[in-house]
């Protein structure tokens, strides 16, 4: 498995995690995909 692929699955499991109902807000949600998009260099 790549670096890419590690990757990936670690943000999908972020991802299903996150938007259970009231683990974070909405804001909160947000500004962590804008965080991930900067620092994995993606397009939004």
């Amino acid at each position: 498995m790549s670096l890419s692929d590690k990757l990936c699955d670690m943000h999908m499991e972020y991802y299903h995690e996150a938007h259970e109902d009231g683990v974070l807000d909405k804001k909160t949600k947000q500004l962590i995909h804008i965080c991930m998009t900067l620092a994995f260099r993606c397009e939004p």
